[in-house]
Formats: structure tokens, C-alpha cells, sequence
């Protein structure tokens, strides 16, 4: 592809967790419904640029990045490791400074690490659903994104 195509990346992960990435380009007339649909979510997510967050886990790198979302913090110690209380609230001192608005995880995780930081913390839990599938608005990749974009301005607030 030529370094002058205007393309953008969507990426949506699988239930394995590997990430799928996809170059979708804005040039291309069979791609003009999936254009607009990025050009509508870069407008409704923009609120969301510099917004600091927590994660539970280190899954999001990709649509922090696009999004513009800061991440802060992660509730795992290690990945895949369950934090404990103890870890939690190491991480609840140091978020002090950074004023997270609200933690992510993805709809396959237990929610007891998120929201326990959550009450301590007066933010919001978000829970994404991650994958096509992830919850009932997720059918297909616009709904993933849609409802991923809707879920993230609602936890900002």
C-alpha cells in the first residue's frame, strides 16, 4: 500500500485473545459504509482524548491508542495474575495523582477487582464486551464499536 493511502486501523480481538487488526481504507468506494462509520465513532469518541484510565488487564492497548485514552494504571501485577487486595491498594495510592475517570475490563473477566477499585477510588466500572459477541449489542464489528464507544463516553463521565 502506498504511504500516501489514507488508511485507519480497526482492531477487535478474538475470544482467544489474539488481536485481529484490520486496515480498512478510506479510499476505497466498496469501503464508504465502513468509512463513515470510523469517521462517526473518531467524532463521538473525541470527549475521550487524554482521559485517564485504570485497566484490570493490559487488553485495550489498541483502542487506548486509538481513542487517545491514557492509561494509567493495571489492576493485574502480572498478566493473567488475579490481584490481591494488598496489590489493590498500592495501586489506589498511586492513582491518587492521576485522577483516573473510570477502570475497563473486557466481559470475560470477573468484576471484583475493577469494582472493588472502583468504590475506593469514586469511578466508574466499565465493562467492554471485547469481541464480536461480547454482549448483545456487539452482533457484528459496528456494534462492537458502537456500543464500545457509547459504554467508554457514559464511564467518563
Amino acid at each position: 500500500m502506498a504511504p500516501s493511502t489514507n488508511t485507519t486501523p480497526i482492531t477487535a480481538s478474538c475470544t482467544s485473545g489474539q488481536i485481529v487488526s484490520v486496515q480498512v481504507s478510506r479510499s476505497e468506494p466498496a469501503s464508504a459504509a465502513t468509512s463513515a462509520a470510523i469517521a462517526n465513532w473518531d467524532k463521538q469518541a473525541a470527549p475521550l482524548k487524554g482521559v485517564p484510565i485504570l485497566v484490570q488487564h493490559n487488553a485495550f492497548v489498541y483502542l487506548c491508542e486509538w481513542l487517545g485514552l491514557k492509561q494509567v494504571a493495571a489492576l493485574e501485577p502480572k498478566p493473567g495474575v488475579e490481584p490481591t487486595t494488598s496489590y489493590l491498594s498500592e495501586v489506589l495510592e498511586t492513582i491518587k495523582q492521576k485522577s483516573p475517570k473510570m477502570v475497563l475490563r473486557a466481559a470475560y473477566q470477573s468484576d471484583r477487582a475493577s469494582q472493588w477499585i472502583a468504590e475506593r477510588a469514586k469511578i466508574n466500572a466499565v465493562m467492554l464486551p471485547f469481541t464480536v459477541g461480547g454482549d448483545d449489542a456487539a452482533k457484528d464489528l459496528y456494534g462492537l464499536f458502537d456500543d464500545t464507544v457509547a459504554r467508554l463516553l457514559k464511564g467518563a463521565q
